[in-house]
């Protein structure tokens, strides 16, 4: 009967790794459904809506231009920009980064088989297909789904430039590469992890000279591209070092007075695998089949070259030196994600090293915790929970029968992003508008972005109504505009990240106020002010 058993075992077995690839492309094409579902069901972010405001002006050139007021490099807003010939549906803007993060399931998925094998790339793949990270980077308007594609490509050309001593292949590595450059800065700890990981490794292997001669080269043009990004862009456009980041991101870097750098190390650490895996204790333990896996590496029990393990951990001392100069956030954000596929390889090569054990019940183990893992796991940034499309349509059709025809209507900067997406996306004389002013005239609206003034004397927008402060704000912004104080005010709130605004006002601030999910529009008392 055991002998049997173990039979039976072993011939399973052999089936899922001779139909590995078949099981793949089923893991692959169920996560591309999925990836369909989320960018369908969600209404635009206020970051979304300014890549396609960025992306919408009729011409190439003047579309370049414009991605040039982001903090990103061009090439997805140009991609962006060629796309919506097909359309201007949410599905659509969204469709980059759905094709660009599927692409890289399959690539990583390649990449890792090539390295560690069948069935610890089985599970380096699904790690990819249901991380809330990589699935909230393949359903956004924004350039992480593109950027994860060209990174996976990277590393699979990489491995087959040294497997098949291909120079054809390094020259496929540097233009993926390019590609990830010019789609988000931190390609550059990508870049610079692939470079020294090549020269060690052709050192190592002795691969011929017209293979180092071409990764050599194609380094050396990625170092031309991004000294001509930072004169073209990031020296005028984008803060970067010490004091210059963004508040939003300071939590991500290393804080010199409020902590020291063995306790940023672990924060970043733990940050860092919580974003990816977005369930709480098994993060824990994802960590630990990452850390097995480097040790498995390293005392050779899988079949992967020991030098693998420089390729897996260089991204992290990258991401640490650049949080503690404050150039990338490295502490559980989505600029992490170029990180994704080393965590995958990471666990897959700690589920190779079990190869003593039968892969049949590694792999029910591994389904039972799946499966646990999909039930606790926190829903990626886009889903239909949260920003339901449903709920934008019913605000805007609230907003036409209450609100009287002309009326102003107040919103802060982050809302005013949404609305000139749902209100002029497909209006052809808002194309080449690019035009900051104060008041838009939208639907038949004036959609007023209000103010605050600061301690020095300047007058700023407001990007996030704060309850505390929205009355004072548009009372002011209503008595700049010279609107009689006995008529009543109306705001509009999209809120982001927060709960509704209407729910987190003060008692009695309102007279009519009505929610939509996260979308506020309140009538505001004469007396509230």
């Amino acid at each position: 009967m055991p002998t049997t058993y173990s039979a039976e075992l072993g011939r399973l077995e052999a089936w899922v790794v001779k139909n590995s690839g078949w099981l793949a492309l089923g893991i692959v094409a169920a996560a591309f459904a999925m990836r369909l579902v989320y960018s369908d069901s969600c209404y635009l972010n206020p970051d979304e809506a300014m890549h396609f405001e960025a992306s919408r002006p009729s011409g190439w050139f003047e579309t370049y231009q414009a991605s040039l007021r982001l903090a990103h490099p061009p090439l997805f807003i140009l991609v962006l920009h060629g796309i919506l010939f097909l359309g201007r549906t949410e599905l659509i803007l969204r469709l980059p980064s759905v094709v660009g993060g599927t692409a890289a399931l399959w690539l990583t998925f390649a990449w890792i088989r090539r390295t560690l094998g069948e069935t610890p790339a089985l599970a380096g793949l699904t790690f990819m297909a249901l991380s809330p990270a990589a699935i909230s980077a393949s359903t956004e308007v924004r350039q992480y789904g593109l950027l994860l594609g060209f990174v996976c490509g990277a590393l699979y050309a990489t491995e087959r430039t040294f497997s098949e001593r291909s120079s054809k292949w390094a020259i496929f590595q540097g233009l993926f590469l390019c590609g990830a450059l010019l789609t988000h800065y931190t390609a550059i700890v990508v870049l610079g992890t692939l470079g020294l990981y090549a020269l060690v490794r052709s050192f190592l292997d002795g691969v011929p000279r017209r293979i180092l001669f071409t990764i050599v080269l194609s380094h050396l043009v990625l170092v031309t591209l991004i000294g001509w990004l930072f004169i073209e862009h990031v020296r005028g456009s984008v803060p970067f070092g010490p004091g210059a980041s963004m508040d939003y991101l300071r939590r991500y870097y290393y804080a010199a007075g409020r902590e020291t750098p063995l306790g940023f190390v672990w924060r970043a650490l733990w940050a860092t695998f919580s974003y990816a895996v977005g369930a709480q204790r098994f993060d824990l333990l994802f960590m630990f089949v990452f850390v097995v896996g480097i040790t498995a590496l390293l005392a050779r029990q899988t079949k992967a070259p020991r030098i693998m393990t420089i390729l897996l951990i260089l991204p992290f001392v990258a991401g640490f030196g650049a949080a503690v100069f404050q150039v990338f956030p490295f502490a559980g954000s989505r600029h992490q994600t170029y990180l994704l596929p080393f965590l995958a390889a990471g666990i897959s090569a700690g589920f190779a090293c079990l190869q003593r054990v039968r892969t049949v019940p590694l792999l029910l183990v591994g389904i039972v915790i799946t499966l646990l893992w999909v039930a606790r796991a926190g829903a990626p940034d886009n889903n239909p929970r949260t920003l339901p499309k449903g709920d934008m349509t019913a605000a805007i059709e609230y907003v036409g029968q209450r609100v009287p025809r002309g009326a102003p209507l107040f919103v802060d900067h982050e809302t005013r992003l949404v609305l000139r997406y749902y209100l002029t996306r497909n209006d052809a004389s808002f194309d080449n508008l690019r035009s900051e002013a104060e008041v838009d005239r939208l639907g038949g609206y004036r959609f007023v972005v209000s103010s605050k003034f600061l301690a020095i004397g300047a007058v700023n927008n407001v990007w996030e109504f704060q309850p505390n402060e929205v009355l004072q704000q548009v009372t002011e912004s209503a008595r700049a505009l010279g609107l009689p104080p006995d008529d009543p005010l109306w705001v509009f709130s999209a809120a982001w990240v927060n709960p509704s605004l209407a729910s987190r006002l003060p008692t009695g601030a309102v007279q009519d106020g009505k929610e939509f999910g996260r979308i506020s529009v309140i009538r505001v008392l004469a007396q509230s002010r």
